[in-house]
């Protein structure tokens, strides 16, 4: 029996919250404003992300109407061994440079590394659920793959997002060291972008819950209705048509009569 109109529509409904929640994904780990800070020392706005970060120069006056222009970012890749090298000769002069201190925050750590690790890999499983979810009305038992695949997802996406805001409030990672002052960093609007894609996953998984019952109730009442007989139908033996048997006629005694002989 084909699927339904209800069931093709739970199935809808999930793959497209999967395909918003991955642009989302994708829209926060590619953006470096994941934190941001304001150092007022330096007139600049520094952007870390993940695995680049970018710099803009404070802005500036242009006129009286136009009050700010905006200036272009100038990024680096956190990953760059040549930008490496750079931060760890500025860190080396951290006596003589004022801005030592904020390169530290250019440097990828490990849970820079674990968060993106966790979110590419949610990002592979929520591409295997979209796959699945498509040939479910073509073969169902894929269902259990689309499930389970998008709740992976779910799982590691929520640690990602757990792990960089635990990371982000700590003391060493929250304020910048300036050369007369400490700046705390905010957090950026990437990661709330990146939220919003794990929660459309939230969404979507429960739909493919929905999905999945639908898809296999509807199977298994199909095959009850294979399987068992209602209460109306006839009963077995009147299913034959066979012929009534001949009563045998009946057995005709003759009465026998007896004489008796006797003398004379």
């Amino acid at each position: 029996m084909g699927s339904t109109a209800v069931q093709k529509g739970l199935l809808a409904i999930s793959i497209l919250l999967i395909i918003i929640g991955l642009g989302f994904t994708f829209a926060g780990v590619f953006s470096p404003a994941w934190q941001v800070v304001d150092i007022r020392e330096f007139r600049a706005e520094h952007q870390h992300g993940l695995w680049w970060d970018c710099t803009r120069a404070e802005k500036h006056v242009v006129a009286v109407a136009d009050f700010y222009a905006e200036e272009p970012l100038h990024c680096m890749y956190k990953f760059d061994r040549s930008a490496e090298m750079v931060i760890e000769t500025t860190l080396n002069n951290i006596d003589e440079d004022g801005a030592a201190g904020e390169s530290e925050h250019h440097r990828f750590w490990a849970w820079h590394k674990a968060i993106l690790f966790f979110i590419l890999f949610s990002q592979f499983l929520a591409f295997i659920s979209l796959c699945t979810g498509i040939c479910i009305p073509c073969f169902r038992p894929t269902a259990f793959v689309f499930t389970i695949s998008l709740f992976l997802a779910l799982l590691c996406s929520l640690i990602a997002d757990g792990v960089f805001f635990l990371a982000a409030n700590r003391v060493d990672n929250r304020f910048v060291q300036g050369m007369v002052g400490s700046y705390e960093q905010r957090i950026g609007y990437a990661f709330y972008v990146h939220l919003i894609g794990t929660l459309c996953w939230l969404v979507a998984f429960l739909f493919t819950l929905l999905t999945t019952y639908k898809f296999f109730a509807e199977r298994y009442t199909s095959r009850s209705g294979a399987h068992f007989r209602s209460d109306v139908d006839p009963p077995l033996l009147e299913k034959y048509n066979a012929a009534p048997a001949r009563p045998s006629p009946p057995v005709t005694y003759i009465r026998e009569h007896t004489y008796r002989v006797t003398s004379a």
